[in-house]
């Protein structure tokens, strides 16, 4: 599982046990899994995880109707999420070819980390 990958899990945990915001989340989350200070930044995971969130798309996380649901990014995580949730075995490579983006950013990786881990599910 990637730093990403674990950086949601954990984000989800803090939202749901310790009532945080998902921004506030994952912020936290992403200093405890790594060090690096550009991973710690990076935009395309982070808007994975919120757009999911923010789209009602987290066991025991409320949407955000107010929230900005536009974006490719979270467009795509919702899309993602929808492909991964109608067919669970999909693989990495199937979801690329379906969505026709290869994600190199790890926000795949996020989707799948989430469904396995019974965290994923539909709105």
């Amino acid at each position: 599982m990637n730093n990403y990958a674990k950086t949601a899990l954990k984000a989800h945990s803090l939202i749901v046990q310790e009532c945080m915001d998902p921004p506030e989340a994952w912020n936290q989350a992403v200093v405890t899994v790594t060090n690096s200070k550009t991973s710690q930044k990076k935009g395309c995971p982070r808007n994975t995880f919120l757009g999911l969130a923010y789209a009602g798309y987290l066991k025991d996380v409320y949407a955000d109707p107010s929230a900005k649901h536009e974006g490719v990014l979270r467009r795509r995580a919702l899309d993602a999420a929808d492909a991964v949730l109608a067919r669970p075995t999909i693989s990495k490579q199937e979801l690329s070819s379906q969505l026709e983006y290869v994600d190199k950013q790890g926000a795949y990786d996020i989707v799948f980390a989430l469904n396995e881990h019974g965290v994923l599910k539909k709105p």
